[in-house]
């Protein structure tokens, strides 16, 4: 079997695991935003997101790139696995207490109300056991070994579901809802670290030594800033939303958002499987470029048609999700919807600069991340949470364009390459698609839609034959 063929398998059974485990998680993140839609007042919901979402930003930022640098590093070099997982551990959980420390502090900065500022602290306890969990789930990715992550993603899921139905039916609200992100993680934690050992991944620190760690420190520097600056810009809407138009706001507009996360999600996995091969072959230009392209246009494929249907079914699926109370959302889903493809391409082109060039990765992350505050500031005081939603479009559709530019110098050995039959074959199959959804905008479209695009893709010859050869690998069909 040619060896494109074999990285394909491998990635589609990557993409499996991590698909299979995120859609579990992701159904479970849409029956709890159901359940708390339906409990909780839409200002409380509000105060929830927000500590969620400062969270996050904390949590990437304590990533410090080493997430990028391990799997990078290591899927390139085996051997080095126990060396960055000592090191790893050490540099992450050291931060992720100042980082924490830092959190509360905010919230009082802030003015922030005192329920917001104790979840905000419980919550943010989470930092220090996702730093020690992250040390060996970095192994796993660059080993190529997505099953355990899974499991344990799928087991952390389980308990944050039936944990924080639990405490909420109990009347414990935001706080008690925190405390169950921290179990999660807690478990979590223990689980990845005993299937480590199980491998021989021990982080030995004995050996440890603080010349290393600053080596490594200033390896992932650039990785670091990149992370930071992505997760602000994708992560700021909410909290400029809350100090300009309140907790409903944020409610609305993170309800709408955490539904569009379901869609973007499978993207981000196909990411997730596709980073080490791109790693792997990173001194084979030829491979290399081919291999973008051929993901490029998978992911054309895939976020074209979610963007139309999600544009289409926005009400209706809002108000399935949340309940009639979040109906209000619609209108900022719809326009959210609209950065689908763009944000499903984008995960190419930061693929390809965190290998080659992160200095040009983070200057087209601090573009972005300037833009949205400013464009926020301009439209949220017009339109609140409906403004952001544009904001994040117009920034998606930017730095696509720009990112591709500034990825363009590590394309050049693509060969010969022809977008004009699978641009034109999936728009045409869309357009198909997109008429039954504006004369019948109703919810069967969630399964007849994929059917009646499925069937364009192949009626106008979208695939060519190594696209067929591929696929034919991944479900290994012979010839």
């Amino acid at each position: 079997m040619k060896p494109t063929q074999n990285r394909f398998r491998r990635i589609a059974h990557n993409t499996f695991y991590l698909g299979l485990s995120e859609t579990v998680a992701r159904f479970s993140t849409l029956i709890l935003i159901a359940f708390l839609g339906r409990h909780w007042a839409v200002s409380l919901y509000g105060q929830y997101a927000v500590a969620i979402n400062w969270v996050a930003i904390f949590a990437v930022a304590a990533e410090l790139g080493l997430n990028a640098l391990t799997v990078r590093e290591v899927s390139y070099r085996k051997t080095k696995a126990v060396f960055f997982l000592r090191h790893v551990l050490v540099l992450r959980s050291s931060l992720s207490f100042l980082f924490w420390g830092t959190l509360i502090g905010i919230s009082l900065a802030l003015h922030y109300e005192t329920i917001l500022t104790m979840a905000m602290g419980v919550l943010g306890l989470r930092l220090i056991l996702d730093s020690m969990e992250g040390g060996y789930l970095y192994l796993f990715q660059a080993h190529q070994e997505m099953g355990p992550y899974a499991m344990v993603n799928i087991l952390c899921a389980a308990i944050r579901l039936i944990g924080i139905i639990l405490v909420v039916a109990a009347g414990a609200q935001i706080i008690g809802a925190c405390s169950i992100w921290v179990v999660a993680s807690g478990v979590g934690f223990i689980v990845m670290m005993t299937l480590g050992y199980r491998r021989g991944w021990k982080p030995s620190f004995s050996e440890y030594r603080l010349d290393d760690s600053w080596k490594v420190l200033k390896m992932a520097f650039p990785l670091a800033a990149f992370g930071a600056l992505q997760t602000l810009y994708y992560r700021v809407d909410s909290v400029i939303l809350k100090s300009l138009s309140g907790n409903e706001s944020v409610a609305y507009y993170d309800m709408a958002t955490r539904v569009l996360l379901y869609v973007l999600s499978m993207s981000q996995l196909y990411s997730q499987a596709v980073f080490p091969v791109f790693s792997s072959v990173q001194d084979k230009p030829g491979d290399f470029s081919r291999f973008a392209f051929k993901c490029s246009k998978f992911l054309f494929f895939l976020g074209l048609p979610l963007m139309v249907g999600g544009y289409f079914l926005a009400n209706s699926l809002l108000v399935l999700i949340a309940g009639p109370q979040y109906a209000s959302s619609g209108p900022a889903f719809a326009i959210l919807a609209l950065s689908i493809l763009p944000f499903f391409l984008a995960n190419i082109y930061v693929d390809i600069l965190a290998i080659k060039n992160t200095a040009r990765l983070n200057f087209q992350f601090i573009f972005l991340f300037l833009l949205n505050v400013i464009l926020n500031f301009i439209f949220i005081p017009r339109w609140q949470f409906v403004g952001a939603a544009w904001a994040t479009v117009i920034c998606e559709y930017l730095g696509v364009f720009a990112g591709f530019l500034l990825a363009a110098p590590y394309l050049k050995h693509m060969g010969k390459v022809s977008w004009g039959r699978p641009l034109t074959a999936s728009l045409a199959s869309c357009l198909i698609m997109g008429i039954g959804l504006y004369y019948a905008p109703h919810l069967y479209w969630l399964v007849l839609g994929p059917i009646v695009y499925a069937i364009g893709l192949v009626a106008f010859r979208a695939l060519d034959s190594e696209d067929w050869a591929s696929l034919k690998s991944i479900l290994r069909i012979s010839n």
